[in-house]
């Protein structure tokens, strides 16, 4: 009996942690793809881009979420001409315009100021960039 009892209090452990927290989205979750409307010229025209996510609806996202962009940067020890380690730190916020089960399109809400954030080349959101729903 007190082995039962064990098994349902592992199992009940297990069934809530493996319930999905929309702010934490697993590691993988990155824009896999961006979109940049043509440049007519035209004055005063602000060309859209549009950010491809590998999460949607099946992870909780929805139209008008805010999805905060990070990019993952190695480090390297000078001195001794090693890795020291991958830093990962935000830098922008995206606006979700559509969402279906496993992908969304998302428009850049806002970058960070530079005073703010590590020096990025280039400094925008590009393909492999991190995504999590913001706080």
């Amino acid at each position: 009996m007190a082995n039962q009892n064990g098994l349902y209090i592992a199992a009940a452990i297990f069934t809530a942690s493996a319930v999905a927290i929309p702010t934490a989205l697993s590691d993988d979750a990155i824009v896999y793809s961006v979109y940049k409307g043509m440049d007519l010229g035209n004055p005063n025209e602000h060309v859209q881009k549009d950010y491809f996510v590998n999460v949607g609806t099946n992870q909780g996202i929805r139209v008008g979420t805010i999805l905060e962009v990070a990019r993952k940067t190695p480090t390297y020890d000078l001195t001794t001409d090693k890795l020291y380690k991958d830093l990962i730190f935000p830098f922008a916020l995206l606006r979700v315009i559509h969402a279906e089960k496993d992908a969304a399109i998302a428009r850049l809400e806002k970058l960070y100021p530079t005073d703010k954030t590590p020096v990025l080349v280039p400094r925008s959101v590009i393909v492999g960039d991190l995504v999590r729903v913001s706080k």
